[in-house]
């Protein structure tokens, strides 16, 4: 029997029927899952999520400085 194709709507699904509540991977799926990878694939997938939620927080801060900029502020970053 061939094995289904891992898409990333499949993964993401996965992933999302493992969390508990509090948004954490259930233990035995963590365990079962990340211990699959290396130490280095690991970091590299850390790495990964990392940049993606900063680029996240990024969009929501220019975001907020449009909404302020729209409504007359002028907004200035601190060196």
């Amino acid at each position: 029997m061939a094995k289904s194709k891992v898409t990333p709507g499949v993964l993401v699904n996965t992933i999302r029927q493992n969390q508990n509540n509090n948004q954490t991977l259930k233990a035995l799926f963590a365990n079962q899952f990340l211990g699959k990878f290396t130490m280095e694939e690991l970091e590299g997938i850390k790495k990964g999520i990392d940049k993606e939620m900063s680029r996240r927080s990024q969009m929501v801060i220019q975001e907020k400085i449009d909404w302020l900029e729209k409504h007359g502020y002028k907004v200035n970053k601190k060196k």
